[in-house]
């Protein structure tokens, strides 16, 4: 799913897509080395959580 991710791009992802882009963050999340990398992971990670629960919210994530 974050291979999709263009960072001068947009990407619209659907709530049937969170469990895999939650399953990604998670994997990052492990991978992160600062506060600010966690906080910015969790924050997201929580979007997509409220996101997956309710099949006509997206994540709109907005490039550059």
């Amino acid at each position: 799913m974050l291979e999709r991710v263009d960072p001068y791009g947009d990407l619209i992802l659907t709530s049937e897509e969170m469990p895999q882009f939650l399953a990604e963050l998670d994997y990052l999340a492990g991978l992160a080395e600062t506060a600010g990398e966690h906080d910015v992971l969790a924050n997201v990670a929580r979007l997509a959580a409220i996101c997956r629960e309710d099949a006509v919210l997206e994540l709109h994530l907005v490039g550059d």
